[in-house]
């Protein structure tokens, strides 16, 4: 689950924003009408990408719920509320590709119109993104306090994990407050990507210890 909502939500990214960066307003909004279909695909794999992270969380409440119940739980409750933030905020990431699909009919906005109406949708998904992330932040403090605590994973990287969590939520409270630097801001996020794709790695070759298969089988 933490590599697949990385392939997901990159494979979606750069279609519809990645690939985008240096053109200007009328080519995407020509290219988007054009490749309406393409454009959509891209949206569904960013939106099952919060799906992978809401699965993920349950998957970790799981295993760590044992070390401690209480902190497991609230650590589930952050994780599901990036999940359902981000999700709700892709609405907004439809709602662009529709303004762009109008530059396609004559007369009905005015290319300034046009450009207003995706510059706030955008920065409504902007919102809703770094919101999602000070929540993906907190929970994945949490699990890996857990993790430190029940010595699944190695203590250098829970303790990083919990370093860059923290990262995390600076970051998306940050980008909320100063969105012009937004772009600036997604570097100190780098650290946190690793920590996640290391964590990952160890998890699928080294596995769980026998005692925390044990304890989440009971």
């Amino acid at each position: 689950m933490f590599l697949l909502n990385y392939v997901l939500q990159g494979i979606g990214d750069s279609v519809t924003i990645l690939s985008r960066g240096s053109a200007s307003f009328a080519e995407t909004a020509r290219w988007a009408a054009e490749s309406a279909v393409l454009y959509r695909v891209a949206l569904v794999q960013v939106g099952a990408a919060w799906i992978a992270i809401g699965i993920l969380a349950f998957a970790l409440y799981a295993v760590l719920e044992p070390v401690n119940q209480r902190l497991a739980q609230l650590a589930l409750f952050m994780r599901l509320g990036a999940s359902f933030v981000g999700a709700a905020s892709l609405m907004f990431r439809v709602a662009q590709a529709r303004l762009y699909q109008a530059s396609e009919t004559a007369d009905l906005f005015t290319t300034e119109q046009l450009r207003t109406l995706v510059a706030v949708s955008q920065r409504a998904a902007g919102a809703g993104f770094t919101v999602a992330m000070m929540f993906m932040g907190a929970g994945s403090l949490l699990f890996f306090m857990l993790f430190l605590r029940s010595r699944y994973l190695p203590g250098a990287l829970a303790r990083f994990g919990v370093f860059t969590s923290a990262l995390v939520v600076a970051m998306g409270a940050a980008m909320f407050v100063y969105p012009e630097h937004t772009n600036a801001l997604k570097a100190v996020g780098a650290p946190f990507f690793l920590t996640e794709v290391a964590t990952a790695l160890w998890l699928l070759f080294k596995g769980l210890p026998r005692r925390a298969t044990a304890e989440a089988r009971a």
